[in-house]
């Protein structure tokens, strides 16, 4: 966690140190938006509420940039679900069922959840809910589709489908996949590098758990890709990532990851989701300011306690 305190005064201002990596483009052209974390309380401890994007300025390097949006950092996640129904996953598929149903259980209630699989293609199986019953039904009665993993795909389709427009939304990845074998499309590698790289500033949260399988000879060269791009973009946006050689505790890990999502949520409450327009290159340090009287400005570029 890169948190920055604090200034008391007539105007509060804090640095952002380091900067986080640009965030992925979320309008036309050469703009970009950046999400931070702001925390603004009283001298008393005590959050204050209501600020809106017009009592934030921002500045990177003495210029000023554009605040497009500030609300509520705790708002209800929307969770993508990624499953690997591959080849790899054939000995896991009774435990990721069950898996499913405890992850369920141990989400707050508001959180969306979409249910992808990524066994040899990309399967949106139901999409953004809040129906428990309904995802753990669709969970229930998910079968291996074989062949090779879409997971890198899978990131970039599900980010911009549900995702970019997800409003209200804090966005969250969750990802069981195995070591297996890679087969997205050749030639979005880098695209995909691009975008794993801006996941600091997106907002978007990543977690990411690993099965790790047998290996013999004849695998594709393509074979563990899997198990890199999980932790990578886990890594990228200080999320929780573990591997595992079976996955007889996977419901247990299921489960303790819901617990840990909830946790985040709570722990951003009085935060602030502050979303800033910059430069597709500009790695500069953000200055914050709000301009109120004796109040304490806190800053992060992650959500706390995720």
């Amino acid at each position: 966690m890169k948190t920055i305190l604090l200034a008391v005064g007539a105007i509060a201002a804090v640095v952002l140190v380091p900067a986080a990596a640009p965030a992925q483009s979320r309008t036309s052209g050469k703009t970009h938006t950046r999400q931070i974390f702001v925390s603004v309380t009283g001298a008393d401890g005590v959050a204050i509420a209501g600020l809106a994007a017009g009592d934030f300025a921002v500045t990177a390097g003495g210029a000023a940039r554009t605040v497009a949006h500030a609300g509520p950092a705790n708002t209800p996640m929307r969770i993508a679900l990624m499953l690997d129904t591959s080849a790899g996953t054939v000995p896991a598929l009774n435990h990721m069922r069950a898996a499913v149903a405890g992850f369920l259980d141990a989400l707050p209630p508001d959180d969306e959840v979409v249910l992808i699989t990524t066994g040899r293609q990309v399967r949106v199986r139901l999409g953004p809910t809040t129906d428990r019953q309904k995802l753990k039904e669709m969970a229930a009665g998910l079968f291996n589709d074989g062949g090779g993993t879409v997971l890198m795909d899978g990131l970039l389709e599900i980010d911009e489908r549900f995702f970019r427009k997800a409003e209200g939304r804090w966005p969250v990845f969750v990802i069981f996949t195995s070591d297996g074998n890679e087969v997205s499309g050749g030639g979005r590698e880098n695209e995909f590098r691009k975008w794993a790289l801006a996941l600091g500033g997106s907002g978007i949260s990543a977690h990411a758990l690993v099965l790790k399988t047998p290996k013999g000879r004849g695998l594709p060269e393509t074979s563990g890709t899997p198990e890199i791009v999980a932790e990578n973009v886990a890594q990228n946006t200080g999320g929780e990532y573990d591997v595992m050689n079976t996955t007889a505790a996977l419901a247990d890990k299921m489960k303790a990851l819901a617990q840990t999502l909830a946790r985040a949520h709570r722990n951003m409450s009085g935060w602030y989701a502050v979303d800033v327009q910059t430069a597709s290159t500009d790695l500069k340090a953000l200055d914050v300011t709000v301009a109120r009287e004796g109040v304490v400005v806190r800053i992060s570029d992650r959500r706390r306690g995720q």
